[in-house]
């Protein structure tokens, strides 16, 4: 049966959605379109990044699922939680070619938007870097980190690969190449890694950074001069690192890279203040959350 018509009428659910979204947003101009890659180690050196699926013995017609050269038998086969897979597989190549040509035929402006789930399930038994007895189920991407000092650059390195293995480097360059080939507007080469970036080397340096600058101007001459790149930073890293009265705008040479077009920023600060306890300061002036005023 049709996985992707749920609405009726006969229409593919992301037809439908379209149109329910620009109908609410008719000033709507850009789409970023998601497409999710799946990590399994919050140590960078040991963290491969790869196309994901639900299950191995899925038929489909009138395509085969296929991502970046993988068969479906050969990707990442995604874990269980809860009864089911804890995430979405990664949308075939085919089908994301599908969905920038809707996007575009609507005149929307569409940006790649590659983006990493952490699949590290419960029980894992794997070295938390943080210090935990084993590393938290299903993490925050921005969580996986190498080791400061000596060890750094190594596993920065680790963690991007090259354009053959399974690391964010095939990750970005891979959709460069759909970007360039559909012609979508924008390409996000990373986003949130902050302990990523947030990684210090022997001297202090942030190896992460020139990686990311490195794989920006690899990604500019797949994607070519057409395609807007950048990175998305969280809204708790875009601003520089701190520790203590120390202080380094460790961004800045990615945001002022020739390769890169704009600053980008997952914004998602607190947007209340609704602590526990005393010292809350909605709290003394509104009656909760869902007080009207």
């Amino acid at each position: 049966s049709a996985e992707n018509l749920h609405a009726g009428g006969g229409r593919a659910d992301l037809a439908v959605s379209l149109d329910q979204l620009q109908t609410q947003l008719p000033k709507l101009k850009r789409v970023s379109l998601v497409v999710g890659w799946f990590g399994d180690d919050l140590r960078a050196g040991q963290c491969a990044i790869r196309p994901g699926v639900e299950r191995r013995d899925k038929p489909t017609e009138p395509a085969s699922w296929s991502v970046a050269g993988l068969a479906r038998e050969d990707a990442h086969l995604i874990s269980q939680s809860g009864g089911g897979p804890a995430y979405g597989g990664t949308p075939s190549d085919e089908s994301v070619r599908q969905a920038i040509a809707e996007l575009k035929s609507r005149g929307l402006e569409v940006t790649l938007y590659p983006f990493v789930f952490m699949d590290v399930p419960a029980g894992n038994g794997l070295p938390d870097p943080y210090g935990g007895a084993e590393q938290a189920p299903y993490p925050w991407r921005g969580r996986l980190k190498g080791e400061d000092g000596a060890a750094a650059n190594a596993d920065v390195a680790g963690v991007f690969g090259d354009a053959g293995g399974w690391g964010l480097r095939r990750l970005a360059l891979h959709y460069a190449a759909l970007a360039a080939e559909c012609g979508a507007h924008g390409l996000l080469i990373g986003s949130e890694m902050r302990g990523l970036t947030w990684t210090r080397d022997a001297e202090g340096q942030f190896p992460a950074v020139d990686a990311f600058r490195a794989l920006a101007a690899e990604c500019r001459a797949v994607a070519g001069s057409g395609v807007k790149l950048s990175y998305a930073a969280d809204w708790s890293e875009y601003s520089g690192w701190r520790d203590g009265a120390d202080v380094a705008f460790h961004l800045d040479p990615l945001w002022a890279d020739p390769n890169i077009d704009f600053v980008g920023v997952d914004w998602y600060p607190p947007l209340a203040d609704w602590r526990d306890g005393d010292g809350g300061l909605d709290s003394g002036v509104f009656r909760g959350p869902d007080d009207v005023a």
